[in-house]
């Protein structure tokens, strides 16, 4: 089972994300989450395989603080989705197109 956290303050992503992987049956969402307080405090205590984040947020914080503090502190596997230009930024630093939900799958199973 891998277990997800979303991270965004855009509450359309992250529902939409949660629907969409929720269909899977070995996918399990552990927290949406709007604040990086929030979700520092839940990563540590629900100890996720992957977050993924809206990289397109309009809150700096999650785009720079946040990437470095879950990565570096707690060692979760990131992933970052662009909605403006339809791409997943995996942690180490690989770029994919994303046509449709197989593309996110495909990071979320190569990582571990």
């Amino acid at each position: 089972m891998k277990r997800i956290f979303v991270l965004s303050r855009q509450s359309m992503f992250g529902q939409g994300i949660k629907a969409l992987l929720s269909m899977e049956d070995d996918i399990e969402i552990v927290s949406p989450s709007a604040s990086i307080e929030e979700a520092v405090q839940c990563i540590q205590s629900c100890q996720p395989d992957f977050v993924i984040l809206n990289c397109d947020d309009p809150e700096p914080d999650i785009n720079s603080a946040a990437l470095c503090i879950l990565r570096e502190r707690l060692g979760i596997s990131l992933i970052s989705i662009s909605l403006q230009d339809n791409s997943i930024c995996i942690h180490r630093g690989e770029r994919k197109q994303v046509r449709q939900l197989e593309d996110l799958l495909e990071a979320i199973y190569a990582e571990k």
